[in-house]
């Protein structure tokens, strides 16, 4: 198709497209801004991550150390470590070697109590011998007293000596009695090789990266052999940031020419840092590759559009035109049905509604002057029905003798029903009322008819359903069917009349059924009535039952209406077949 065609004036193709971008710009938009603020809360959240594994990492050695020095505190007060430093030289032969033995076993559970012990000594300055986990008692003090004696620990308790980390604690503590010399000293070697494992453990799910502890006051270390390069920007780094006071965050540093995201933390436990690097490309590296993916996808969108715009111009282009030029004959009066198209879709439906609709035209053209006649021949006998002579003379006749009768109760009754039966009949309203107002009505009929007939006609009214109150029924249509019990179904019956009435909710439908016990219906007459309301003749007369049956078809279609039949009582069963709540069902048939 020529381009012309296609972005020329009053074509579907640039509105097409212009309605996909509208729709799409303010989504495109906020996925932009999505976007941003994802890569934005992403490099936030990888950044806590790391942070927080820093943190957790150093609360986990805080935690085994001080486990540990609390075991060192324990073991301080041992009293067979108290009875070796103090009594030693009293002390039997068979006594001396049982303490040795049960302080050995001692040191000896101190070390199996944590991974990070290497071992466990006890330098006894009063014997100047050292009994250690791994022998029992030396002849002289150990070389590593050197990392644990007084003033060698500092505040912290720990001190790094040789490359070799230790805890240390006199007895008595010297910091307390500075002028006292401590009979002996217990001394933990922290295993320096455990804590290189666990930093390696820190960062093995990143390449290139790595973690230390790291005392830049004193210039210490533990590092792996993988780090050494690191720790000559590390040192200096960290050092900077213990003299400003920032003893935690996380922020970039130059290592080797890359550019690498440290995360470090201080431990006033350890008295150094932990610090963890780990390469910048490795953090958000994926974030830059969504960001390429992104614009990608963008510019394939605007191709998608634009293909999709043209392949729904040309889907719906052919069968809409041919749909408007069907719609033109049919403004030109020209009552012709449409072509269906080949594909079996939504136009299939709209071509198929068209042409029911060009048949329904035709049949309600055919149909409006029928309509009109019986419309006009309907009111009339409707106006007649309302007001029958011959119930107005009775009632005014039943009025007069209950006033001669002084039956003031009753007269007052009376002329109560009569306001009611006139009011609902002469008001102005809706041609078509809620069965309970019909039903109201009707009881208002029997009430009227019960002042005559009660000697010999009882009737048994159903209540009414409230599934059923709100169906719509044409004015005036019950009380003809139970005139017609009183008069023809009964009239020849001196007592024990019945009139029956009940109502049914049946589905999408209401059931309304009204019967006697009448004597005078014959099978023929029965006949006769049931093939009279299947006739559809236009030139057929419509009173009484056919009336009301015509009146019932006209408002809910062939589906509904009357029907009669021999009831249970031996008369004539009357049933008026409603749509329940008509107007529910037609939303639900206009959504299909």
């Amino acid at each position: 198709m020529p381009l012309s065609r296609l972005f020329g004036s009053g074509t579907l193709f640039p509105k097409l497209i212009a309605a996909f971008l509208l729709v799409i710009a303010p989504l495109y938009g906020l996925g932009l801004t999505a976007n941003k603020l994802g890569e934005s809360s992403v490099k936030e959240q990888l950044y806590k991550s790391l942070q927080s594994r820093v943190e957790y990492y150093l609360s986990s050695l805080e935690i085994e150390k001080n486990h540990i020095q609390k075991l060192e505190q324990d073991y301080v007060l041992d009293k067979d470590v108290l009875r070796l430093s103090l009594l030693s030289e009293a002390m039997p032969q068979y006594e001396w070697s049982d303490t040795v033995t049960r302080t050995h076993g001692k040191l000896q559970l101190v070390k199996s109590s944590s991974i990070y012990i290497r071992s466990v000594s006890v330098h006894i300055l009063s014997l100047g011998r050292t009994l250690t986990d791994n022998e029992y008692i030396s002849d002289h003090i150990n070389a590593d007293y050197e990392a644990v004696k007084p003033g060698s620990t500092g505040d912290k308790g720990i001190s790094f000596w040789n490359g070799r980390l230790f805890l240390g604690m006199a007895y008595p503590d010297t910091q307390l009695l500075s002028r006292i010399q401590p009979s002996y000293v217990v001394s933990i070697e922290l295993d320096t090789d455990e804590l290189r494992r666990a930093l390696l453990r820190f960062t093995d799910d990143y390449e290139q990266s790595g973690a230390m502890l790291i005392d830049a006051e004193h210039e210490w270390s533990i590092v792996n052999d993988k780090d050494a390069g690191a720790l000559a920007a590390m040192m200096p780094f960290l050092r900077d940031k213990q003299d400003s006071g920032q003893m935690t965050g996380i922020e970039k540093l130059r290592i080797g020419g890359k550019i690498y995201m440290v995360a470090y933390r201080y431990s006033a436990d350890f008295g150094a840092f932990l610090a963890a690097y780990v390469p910048q490309k490795q953090v958000v590296g994926q974030i830059g590759a969504y960001r390429g993916l992104y614009w990608m996808l963008s510019a394939v969108s605007a191709i998608i559009i634009i293909v999709y715009s043209y392949w729904i111009f040309r889907l719906i282009h052919r069968p809409l035109r041919t749909l408007v030029r069907s719609f033109r004959r049919v403004e030109e009066g020209q009552l012709e049905t449409a072509a269906l198209p080949r594909a079996s879709d939504e136009f299939m439906y709209l071509f198929k509604r068209f042409n029911v609709m060009i048949e329904r035209l035709r049949v309600l053209i055919q149909q409006v002057y029928e309509e009109k006649l019986r419309a006009q021949s309907a009111e009339l006998k409707q106006l007649q029905s309302q007001i029958n002579p011959h119930f107005l003379y009775n009632t005014y006749f039943i009025l007069f003798r209950l006033a001669k009768l002084k039956d003031h109760n009753n007269v007052a009754r009376f002329s109560q029903f009569l306001g009611e039966y006139f009011r609902y009949i002469t008001r102005s309203a809706e041609s078509a009322v809620p069965l309970e107002a019909e039903a109201k009505h009707c009881r208002t009929y029997m009430e009227i008819q019960n002042m005559r007939f009660h000697d010999r006609i009882q009737v048994e009214f159903g209540e009414l359903p409230a599934s059923c109150a709100r169906a719509k029924i044409p004015k005036l249509t019950l009380q003809p069917i139970m005139e017609n019990a009183y008069k023809h179904g009964l009239e020849t019956r001196r007592r024990d009349g019945m009139i029956r009435v009940g109502f049914v909710r049946a589905g999408d439908y209401v059931l309304v059924s009204v019967e006697d016990n009448g004597e005078t219906l014959t099978d023929e007459r029965l006949k006769e009535l049931t093939g009279e309301l299947e006739n559809d003749s236009i030139d057929q007369e419509f009173t009484g039952l056919l009336n009301v049956h015509r009146r019932l078809r006209i408002m809910y279609g062939p589906a509904c209406g009357v029907a009669v039949s021999r009831g249970e009582l031996g008369g004539l069963r009357v049933v008026l077949k409603l749509a329940a709540e008509p107007e529910d069902r037609q939303a639900i048939e206009g959504a299909d």
